[in-house]
């Protein structure tokens, strides 16, 4: 039985790192551009080869026809005459292939295929073989020259451009055909030449991008790996400050946000540390005092037990306020509670809220007033904003010597929501913590208050912030007009 390899493990096998991701298509274009570029290169030449030499032939083509239609109809002599030779089609043709530039060449056939012009051809040897050429053509059983066609024909290992006239003068002595035609240069040397120059200079530039390309590579995987590495960290609660020294602007910046997440998961270990630390405390303290007192009764150390059985009632209801706080954070962090968005007016709810805190400002000895202003209408989470609203006011009349005054104001999209009292004042050492979870100032109830305030606002994006004065502390609930944006589910209107 073969070793088997699990799935993730054989698909992680099977990536490639980034630096290879970068290297290999980077080594692939340096081998496949000089290949390409040599059958571009390659192509062109020929390309250029043939239109050279069929540019060269065609010149000397149409002077050739032109004379032969000039020709064709006019009573010439003999062309072996001497005497008449100046008026013949001959020495037009010949006088027309001595004036023309160029490497085209021509030659002029009579009767019986006999070569009336050069009359030194067989002395050159490309002649003799274009005259060989012509003979097995005309007389074999090869395909014959096509005539008045510009063709490409290959004799010997030589290409030319090729064009046979059949003038069909039918009598004795007079021109029969021309072949005119113009070699074809090869072009194997000079590619064979440029080829090893090109590939000398791809290949030096081929080495040194490979070697540069690398690096680049090194230079961005290398960074990678390392947050790579600080995320497993991150993952297994290893908080440590990662330094790539990348000079990749993104990936700066991604070092900078995992060490900016790396911080905040930090101060999030130690906020939720000190919470429970916290939690802890505050429900540890009215359970000591149930306890107490639930044994007190049961071995008949109170004389009034209905005193006793206050007590533990008390107890009770802190140990539930706070586990309620705890509960009620705890879902806002998680995302878990459900913004429920209910059209209301301003004024008349905050004026049940405050008939709801009537009785607490009663025990307190302390007058609510509100100053209502214009109506306004909102879309908001009766919950939430009754949650903020009540635990701050209630937090105003606990420090308020006589008075709580209570305002709504509009700004732009948003609601202020004033509350005030004539208290002392906040403290300069306690703002800064005011709206910190457990954080309980002089005179302190919970220390969770403020904070569920704060943490609803922000649920439903708006926000409470305290500012300290001589005539008392200052509150400012801000929430939007409308928070559709934030719910989960459809709107009501009440």
């Amino acid at each position: 039985m073969g070793l088997r390899i699990p799935p993730d493990e054989w698909r992680r096998g099977m990536k490639l790192s980034i630096r290879m991701k970068i290297f290999l298509p980077v080594m692939l274009l340096l081998i496949a551009f000089p290949v390409a570029a040599w059958f571009v290169f390659s192509y062109a030449l020929d390309g250029h080869m043939n239109y050279n030499a069929k540019r060269d032939l065609g010149q000397m083509v149409k002077t050739v026809e032109e004379l032969a239609d000039e020709y064709r109809n006019l009573d010439v002599p003999d062309e072996t005459n001497a005497q008449d030779d100046r008026r013949s089609l001959l020495n037009a043709l010949r006088n027309a292939a001595q004036t023309e530039s160029g490497e085209s060449k021509m030659l002029v056939i009579g009767n019986k295929y006999r070569v009336l012009y050069p009359k030194n051809y067989d002395d050159q040897p490309e002649m003799t073989q274009m005259y060989s050429e012509f003979l097995t053509r005309m007389t074999g059983n090869d395909p014959a020259f096509e005539s008045g066609e510009i063709t490409e024909e290959t004799i010997g290992d030589t290409k030319y451009m090729l064009y046979f006239l059949d003038v069909g003068q039918n009598r004795p002595g007079h021109v029969q055909n021309v072949l005119l035609y113009c070699p074809i240069h090869d072009t194997s040397v000079i590619l064979n030449e440029v080829s090893r120059l090109v590939f000398m200079i791809m290949g030096a530039m081929a080495g040194v991008s490979i070697v540069l390309f690398w690096f680049v590579a090194g230079s961005i995987s290398t960074p990678v790996s390392r947050l790579c590495e600080a995320a497993r960290g991150i993952g297994e609660k290893k908080f440590k400050k990662v330094e790539t020294g990348t000079n990749v602007k993104e990936l700066y910046e991604l070092e900078n946000e995992i060490n900016q997440m790396q911080d905040n998961l930090l101060k999030a270990d130690e906020a939720e540390r000190v919470f429970f630390q916290n939690a802890s405390h505050e429900l540890r303290t009215p359970l000591m005092s149930i306890s107490g007192y639930a044994q007190g009764i049961q071995r008949g150390v109170f004389e009034d037990v209905s005193q006793a059985a206050g007590v533990i009632l008390d107890e009770s209801s802190r140990l539930t306020e706070v586990v309620d706080g705890i509960l009620t954070l705890t879902r806002m962090d998680q995302m878990r509670y459900q913004v429920v968005p209910v059209e209301m007016g301003i004024r008349e709810y905050i004026e049940d809220q405050i008939e709801r805190l009537e009785g607490l400002a009663y025990q307190k000895k302390i007058k609510l007033e509100f100053l209502p202003g214009d109506e306004h209408k909102i879309i908001s989470d009766v919950m939430l904003l009754g949650r903020a609203f009540s635990n701050v006011t209630s937090n105003c009349i606990r420090y308020a010597k006589e008075m709580v005054w209570i305002s709504v104001e509009e700004n732009g999209e948003q609601l202020k929501i004033t509350i005030r009292d004539d208290g002392p004042g906040i403290l300069e050492d306690d703002l800064p913590h005011l709206f910190d979870r457990f954080y309980k100032g002089k005179n302190g109830n919970h220390g969770l208050g403020l904070s569920i305030a704060k943490r609803s606002m922000e649920y439903m994006g708006g926000d409470i912030a305290a500012k300290a004065s001589p005539e008392g502390a200052i509150f400012t609930i801000i929430l939007p007009q409308d928070c559709r944006s934030f719910a989960v589910e459809e709107w009501t209107e009440v």
